[in-house]
């Protein structure tokens, strides 16, 4: 069989996991749907208003505005962004959008057990990464789209770290650097969970070097050491912001009781428990989704543990470490573990132990290609046995692949979407910590719903006219006719970076009334005045931090090449 026929095989029968994204419509009755489509809305709209990178959800909070995009990573919208652009409507760009992390899910999988134990175990480890029934529950129960992108990422980032330690250049130093950079950038949570999940590993591979040579493997851990911190550099354009601009939101909104991780261990029996539904997890047993690990990466990653001392596989302490490690992420969802999570704080923002199941799946499926190797240490390459495996994977989840299929409205993928979410559930509009708690109402609610011009802003002092003039996603501009000197307050949030004009003059602002709202003061006069929400000192140097960062694992990646292209070259005859 040809060397490319696993990897054929793997993008095939991914198919049948993302088949569903062709149908027409959408699954809008899933957890987090509506919020895939109308923060691709909101996104749009940001980018469109000449934002490279996009902060402000204008239409949030009633149309007050949020900085969404501050604390919430935007990669997986920049991808959907791109779809959009060339002429897919929001839901076909996200649909796109899934189904290509499918497929990379598969791929990246596929490329790193392959690196480790050979074709045929990495085909099986690729299909049991993409059909673990976590995998299934993201998409069509959750509808998580950043953490679904960041699942995708996750083999990717193991594989360029463990070619780092093992033959360190410049070129795999870069694409460390860019693998972890991208899942830092992907989903918010994923800072807390992945990173020292890799460290661990990285320092496990380390020392079963340190074991093998019998010397302390230095450079390896150095190189490793400066990637993970060019990571953080190239990320530093959404941490730096969302570490320090933290205390001007009410982050107690994020972390309701219903999500605190307290009230969310998963009981035992569920996760090996083949019931399936698409309500919520609830503090209790009686959670409507699923919460299983499945099957074949129980049996493959686990259940053959003994078998590892008769069969000797090769890198037997690398995959005593991806056992071990399964076994961790697993024991976190368990209520056992809770004074581990008590010691560090910021795992409350992890919310769900569930999520574990996560990087649970990630280091079973290599497990499972590891012991897969081990029962047959004379075959690499794909032979019927692995394909009939992989087959008994894609079926024994296949009845998960169906979700609650809805149709799709313009209204759905529209800034009307946002208010429509918001009146449902009050509980999810935002507020900064000058408001201290959400708005009940909006001048603006009433013109989003009947399909009217929104008001921009009014004069709350005084005795003028204002008229609106234009609503962007990150700037507002309105004619203010003041027969007396005027207080005017636009009906957007203060927040850090907002700055306004009046007739091209810089005017001073503040946080005005009860919710906080952008107020200023007038001259009698006509008055042409603007706000735009501009970077703040510590947006600009993340900004260019992260710029910076680009530009080295670029040239990492280009010089290389450019140097063997010129070795490579003819002398010229004189």
């Amino acid at each position: 069989m040809s060397r490319r026929s696993p990897f054929l095989l793997v993008f095939l029968l991914t198919l049948f996991a993302w088949a569903p994204l062709l149908a027409s419509g959408y699954f809008l009755g899933a957890h987090d749907a509506k919020h895939s489509l109308f923060w691709l809305v909101e996104f749009d709209l940001g980018l469109r208003d000449g934002f490279l990178w996009p902060r402000w959800a204008p239409d949030q909070v009633l149309g007050y505005g949020y900085p969404l995009f501050t604390f919430y990573a935007p990669l997986p919208f920049y991808l959907a962004e791109i779809f959009h652009l060339l002429g897919a409507g929001i839901a076909g760009a996200i649909k796109i959008t899934w189904a290509l992390a499918f497929v990379l899910a598969g791929v990246t999988m596929y490329r790193f057990a392959r690196r480790l134990w050979g074709e045929g175990p990495g085909f099986v480890a690729a299909l049991l990464y993409v059909y673990a029934p976590y995998h299934f529950v993201n998409i069509y129960v959750r509808a998580a789209l950043a953490e679904f992108v960041a699942y995708a990422l996750f083999p990717w980032a193991l594989h360029c770290f463990w070619d780092l330690l093992e033959q360190g250049n410049g070129r795999r130093f870069a694409l460390a650097a860019l693998s972890l950079g991208l899942i830092l950038l992907s989903h918010s949570v994923t800072l807390i969970l992945f990173p020292p999940a890799l460290a661990l590993l990285v320092l496990y591979w380390l020392a079963l070097r340190w074991r093998r040579e019998r010397r302390l493997p230095w450079r390896p851990a150095l190189l490793a050491l400066g990637a993970a911190l060019l990571a953080v550099l190239l990320s530093a354009i959404f941490v730096l912001p969302a570490l320090a601009e933290s205390r001007y939101i009410v982050q107690e909104q994020w972390l309701p009781d219903t999500y605190r991780y307290s009230n969310q261990f998963i009981y035992l029996y569920q996760l090996f428990s083949g019931e399936w539904g698409f309500g919520n997890a609830l503090p209790g047993p009686a959670d409507g989704m699923s919460q299983q690990v499945g099957l074949w990466l129980v049996v493959l990653g686990l259940a053959s543990l003994p078998l590892l001392w008769r069969y000797r596989p090769a890198q037997r302490g690398v995959l005593v470490g991806f056992i071990a490690a399964s076994l961790v992420c697993v024991g976190a969802t368990q209520a056992a573990s809770a004074p581990v999570w008590a010691l560090v704080p910021l795992f409350a923002l992890i919310q769900f132990p569930f999520r574990l199941l996560s990087l649970a799946a990630l280091f079973l499926a290599l497990a499972a290609a590891g012991v897969l190797a081990a029962l047959d240490a004379r075959r690499r390459g794909l032979g019927p046995a692995h394909i009939a495996l992989g087959l008994a994977v894609v079926l024994a989840s296949y009845p998960y692949t169906q979700p609650q299929h809805t149709p799709v409205t313009d209204r759905n993928q529209s800034p009307t979407a946002v208010i429509d979410f918001e009146m449902a559930f009050p509980d999810m509009r935002g507020s900064t910590a000058l408001a201290g708690k959400p708005p009940v109402d909006s001048p603006k609610r009433t013109a989003y719903e009947s399909g009217a011009d929104l008001p921009l802003a009014g004069i709350i002092s005084g005795v003028g006219q204002v008229t609106p003039v234009r609503h962007g996603a990150g700037s507002e501009q309105v004619r203010v006719s003041a027969q007396t000197p005027v207080t005017l307050q636009f009906y957007t949030y203060w927040y850090p970076g907002w700055q306004a004009t009046a007739n091209g003059q810089p005017v001073a602002i503040r946080a005005g009334g009860p919710d906080a709202l952008i107020t200023l003061d007038l001259p009698a006069g006509e008055h042409e005045v603007r706000i735009r929400f501009a970077n703040t000192p510590i947006r600009s140097v993340a900004a260019v931090l992260s710029i910076l960062a680009v530009v080295i694992i670029v040239l990492l990646l280009i010089v290389p090449v450019w140097r063997r292209r010129r070795l490579l070259q003819p002398p010229s005859a004189s």
